[in-house]
């Protein structure tokens, strides 16, 4: 054998051998790991990622010994605050399998934190928050939804908002996420540019970028009355998440309120003009004159296009 071949020979076995590391951390198995990771070591010492398989080994190992039944909401932020500083850099080490790795290990202590309340102060370690790190929309909802019927205002909690929109969205798409979405320009409206980035949906990207166009000041908790001008069918399908708690928290949110009688009307019109209608256009009119003016012209041009009177 010459000193080419054995070069090949030897760079050859050392990739066989990462190879197995690799796959041994697929499997979780931390003996498996433990061995193929000590052949590795004793066969190219050097390796630069020896240090990020040892990082990934000591987690495993701790995973192991911890009872996940009896982590406490302190041990449970520890683990996962190791997880993001750690774990999540070294696991690059795992090339193509870094994301199963992380999967994995976000489902593991998911489970974990099923068993603890919601926790305003730590959001990063409930259950929700992991089950979407770990790409299990559907786990990921049931675990916010549980959440969000916890405790009186649960379902207008920014936090919860964001991962049931998320979870939805990733499960069943905009129709399924629509009213997560919509409650988070109500209260959440600073950072709801940040949830469509998030999101990736190509049409909600695209209605945004025209509410932005076509508003003076674009204030996000606008946004869901003025998809109401721009796609009226929507409003049938939302009525029924109209409650009296989200009624009570119009009084203070202007743009839920033109939501609100905006749906109303909407129900109102098909039956022509009415006292009704003359009344709740009028409470519309009251809260702001300028989005009044905006459902009037989308009316008129609606029912221009469908050829019938403007009632």
């Amino acid at each position: 054998m010459t000193s080419h071949q054995l070069d090949l020979f030897l760079d050859s076995r050392e990739v066989t051998l990462a190879n197995d590391v690799v796959a041994a951390f697929r499997t979780g198995d931390c003996g498996r790991v433990q061995d193929s990771l000590a052949a590795l070591r004793a066969e190219a010492p050097a390796r630069a990622d020896l240090a990020a398989f040892g990082v990934l080994l000591a987690f495993l190992e701790r995973d192991r010994e911890s009872d996940c039944a009896s982590l406490d909401s302190d041990r449970l932020e520890q683990l996962v605050g190791v997880f993001d500083t750690d774990v999540a850099p070294a696991s690059r080490a795992l090339g193509g399998e870094a994301q199963g790795f992380l999967n994995r290990t976000c489902r593991k202590l998911a489970a974990a934190a099923a068993r603890q309340p919601f926790d305003r102060a730590r959001p990063q370690t409930h259950a929700a928050a992991l089950y979407l790190r770990a790409q299990a929309h559907a786990e990921a909802e049931a675990a916010a939804a549980a959440a969000a019927s916890s405790f009186a205002d649960g379902w207008r909690d920014p936090v919860i908002l964001r991962w049931r929109a998320l979870a939805r969205y990733r499960v069943g798409g905009l129709q399924a996420a629509r009213w997560q979405i919509l409650s988070l320009a109500w209260f959440a409206a600073d950072s709801f540019p940040e949830l469509l980035r998030e999101l990736a949906a190509p049409q909600l990207e695209s209605d945004w970028r025209r509410f932005q166009a076509e508003t003076e000041v674009p204030d996000a908790t606008w946004f869901p009355a003025w998809c109401l001008l721009t796609q009226p069918e929507l409003a049938a399908a939302l009525a029924g998440e109209i409650s009296p708690p989200l009624r009570q928290a119009a009084a203070g949110i202007r743009g839920l309120l033109a939501f609100v009688v905006l749906t109303g009307i909407l129900a109102i019109e098909p039956g022509g003009y009415s006292k009704a209608l003359i009344e709740e256009r009028a409470r519309l009119q009251a809260i702001d004159a300028g989005f009044f003016a905006a459902y009037m012209r989308s009316r008129a041009v609606g029912h221009r296009q469908h050829g019938a009177r403007r009632p």
